[in-house]
């Protein structure tokens, strides 16, 4: 009987105008939001090119990464480029492109449409479910026959949720087919496995907001109070949770901007150049002192921004959007997560230049050729471990809370 609900629920959905409406709505966005991060991660290999270090150069930079056109996240901040020097690490300013629109306008990467305009098309599937047909009478119909509340409520679920699902998978699917016959675009296997789950990851959010929408739509007897409470709702979960959680954390967490950091970093530098004038001392003495100075104060950095960007995560995870974008950024490796543990990677890099320029200075080297920088991207396993793992657990609870809340609101619905 569950599965004749949600056979009723699709062919309705098939006839209706609003089906349609969406399936093009749905198939624009993706479509566009996909060519659009294609450009973009086109743009980023071709810098990339140019500013690829020569053999031999103490110049830390990382290609592209594939999955950021379905992700981007941090992507610009993690393919900077990373110069390594007696006064320590300069970064310049990236793969980016160089039109400064992109500043006002920036490109709505894959997650964002999922996030933000996908979320608000699994409501208008859901938002009236069951008030609308306690208006329209067929509700009472429904439940006069053989059949229990809670099939009626899981078939509507279940046929709503096809309706949703699939053809954003065949869009997405398509699109990323597409996209294969770029030279550029080279998905390795694990890579295609990260895009499954992210992929996966859409559809469990995407699966809590339908469940949202019949769950207002069981609290309310009338199909237009459900759009209005659920469009409150919608702009307080995907919006004003996400950045209130960040707002709030900072009032707990002072971390130093990178300005007075580099500052510092000059001080330091200028203070033990007169040092090593005024009394003679060793030059490699002053290159280690400053090196870690450098050091501590990138790793007291380090430790506060930790500490900030957990407790920002803890207050955010109240909203199933900062669950997602977390989960996502940090499978695809465009995350803070992953930046940090970049940055990490590459001030290991940089002490052991210093250490060859120490060496090959004392050698009487004039011309040296120093070690290439190489970056592994973490594993899935040590991604889940890090939190990843109990974004996506987190977002199945919240589906499993509001569809209890929605068989519960059903049950004790007067269909009248």
């Amino acid at each position: 009987m569950t599965w004749t609900v949600a056979r009723k629920e699709i062919v309705s959905n098939l006839l209706s105008y609003k089906f349609f409406i969406v399936l093009l709505l749905m198939v624009l966005l993706v479509a566009t939001s996909l060519f659009i991060m294609h450009r973009d991660f086109s743009g980023r290999v071709a810098d990339y090119q140019l500013i690829r270090p020569e053999p031999g150069e103490p110049i830390a930079v990382v290609p592209p990464n594939p999955l950021s056109i379905f992700a981007k996240g941090l992507e610009n901040a993690m393919t900077r480029s990373f110069e390594v020097g007696v006064t320590g690490i300069e970064v310049r300013a990236g793969q980016a492109s160089g039109n400064i629109i992109y500043a006002f306008f920036p490109a709505p990467d894959f997650l964002y449409i999922v996030r933000v305009v996908l979320s608000l098309v699994a409501l208008l599937f859901g938002f009236d479910q069951i008030s609308r047909e306690r208006e329209q009478g067929t509700l009472k119909l429904l439940l006069s026959g053989p059949v229990s509340r809670a099939q009626v409520l899981l078939g509507k679920w279940l046929g709503n949720f096809l309706s949703l699902a699939l053809p954003f998978l065949l869009v997405t699917l398509l699109g990323t087919a597409i996209l294969l016959f770029d030279p550029d675009v080279r998905f390795t296997a694990g890579q295609l496995g990260r895009l499954g789950l992210i992929l996966a990851l859409a559809l469990l959010y995407l699966a809590f907001f339908l469940s949202l929408g019949m769950l207002v739509s069981a609290l309310t007897r009338r199909s237009a109070t459900s759009v209005i409470v659920l469009l409150f709702v919608w702009a307080l979960l995907v919006f004003v949770l996400p950045n209130l959680g960040t707002l709030v954390s900072r009032q707990f967490v002072h971390v130093p901007s990178v300005r007075a950091l580099s500052e510092k970093r000059e001080q330091t530098w200028t203070r033990e150049v007169l040092l090593g004038i005024g009394r003679g001392a060793n030059w490699a003495d002053h290159m280690r002192a400053i090196s870690q100075e450098n050091d501590r104060m990138v790793e007291d950095y380090r430790l506060k921004f930790e500490r900030l960007v957990r407790l920002s995560r803890n207050i955010n995870r109240l909203s199933p959007a900062a669950s997602l974008l977390d989960a996502a950024t940090e499978i695809a490796g465009t995350g803070i997560g992953e930046e940090i543990r970049l940055k990490g990677e590459v001030v290991r890099y940089k002490n052991a230049i210093i250490d060859d320029i120490i060496a090959d200075r004392a050698a009487g080297k004039r011309e040296a050729r120093y070690q290439a920088f190489a970056y592994r991207p973490r594993p899935l396993a040590e991604i889940f471990a890090a939190g990843a793992l109990f974004d996506m657990a987190w977002l199945a609870v919240f589906n499993v809370l509001v569809f209890a809340l929605a068989y519960a609101g059903f049950v004790r619905y007067d269909v009248r």
